[in-house]
């Protein structure tokens, strides 16, 4: 059953390309979210009953008020762990701040698969003229600068040590959390790292609204591997979502 109405594309042994496409919920879309939403939102310890982890994300929701960049973003996020989940990613971050109650920092997600670790970031944008290359190039280089940044960097806070402690909550894994220690070691002893060590997963998300269509898979596919293998990292997956708008998933928050 593919529920999210995906195609996955292996340019070459570095370079998996996933296109999604989220136009309404289905019952079994929506049976996945049950499913998967605690476990994404408070991780492997989660004994929440489902109604209060909606109310908790619809808290969240309506402080953000007329904030429709941070509401499409956060639901771009979601739907991203939980394609990569039912794709048998291994999670080991969770989908919140540990300090309060909103979507989390550092890292968008920290996740193994086959024994490799694979860090996540999500963009999203409401602008049609915005392309999923671009949103990729963004998502790209947001990675690259937290991966390759130190503590001389003054801007940038410690995603490893925020990848540690989510670990620590979400999944508890010894040698994943002493990768973390020692990459966090060398963030504040200024001793850099390259993208081109870390697998990483660069996600974009489309809102069409009133212009929904599908992703063309053979046309971004072209864009992509004239491009993307020019990126440095360890491995790439790519994810690129086309979705309507976040209605459903509000409906689902609110019922």
């Amino acid at each position: 059953m593919n529920i999210f109405n995906h195609t996955v594309i292996q340019l070459d042994k570095k370079v998996t390309l996933n296109f999604i496409n989220v136009e309404n919920y289905s019952k079994d879309f929506v049976k996945l979210i049950e499913e998967e939403i605690g476990f994404i939102r408070n991780g492997i310890v989660n004994d929440e009953d489902i109604k209060d982890i909606k109310k908790r994300i619809k808290i969240w929701i309506d402080r953000k008020k007329k904030d429709e960049r941070a509401k499409n973003g956060f639901v771009a996020e979601f739907i991203c762990h939980l394609y990569l989940r039912s794709r048998k990613f291994e999670q080991y971050s969770l989908f919140k701040n540990l300090e309060e109650r909103g979507p989390k920092k550092g890292f968008d997600g920290l996740y193994m698969l086959d024994n490799e670790m694979w860090l996540v970031e999500s963009k999203s944008t409401t602008v049609l003229k915005n392309t999923h290359f671009s949103e990729i190039n963004k998502a790209y280089s947001d990675i690259k600068m937290k991966i390759e940044s130190s503590e001389e960097n003054l801007e940038i806070n410690d995603p490893w040590e925020n990848a540690k402690h989510h670990i620590q909550i979400a999944n508890p894994n010894k040698t994943l959390t002493e990768n973390m220690k020692k990459l966090s070691s060398d963030f504040i002893n200024n001793k850099k790292h390259k993208i081109k060590e870390f697998n990483i997963i660069p996600c974009s998300t489309i809102y069409l609204k009133g212009s929904w269509k599908k992703i063309d898979d053979d046309e971004l596919k072209k864009i992509f591997e004239k491009e993307i293998v020019k990126k440095d990292a360890k491995k790439l997956n790519v994810l690129c979502v086309n979705k309507k708008s976040v209605d459903d998933f509000i409906k689902f928050i609110n019922n």
